[in-house]
């Protein structure tokens, strides 16, 4: 049983106020690591400029992205 369906499984016991409080949490902690991932390559970016808009590397701007 994945983590997931551990925790699908004892919020389906909580009463609903409980469950509400849970459901909060989870969406607290989605925001959280989208926030701290954002941070990651905003300091990625910042510190890669120099590297990055080099003029060897504009061959690299028109490769099409999927």
């Amino acid at each position: 049983m994945t983590i997931a369906e551990q925790i699908a499984q004892i919020a389906a016991t909580l009463p609903e106020p409980l469950a509400r409080e849970a459901l909060d949490f989870v969406r607290f902690l989605q925001v959280r690591e989208r926030s701290e991932w954002s941070d990651w390559q905003n300091a990625q970016v910042s510190s890669l400029a120099h590297v990055w808009d080099h003029a060897a590397e504009e061959v690299w701007n028109d490769v099409p992205l999927r």
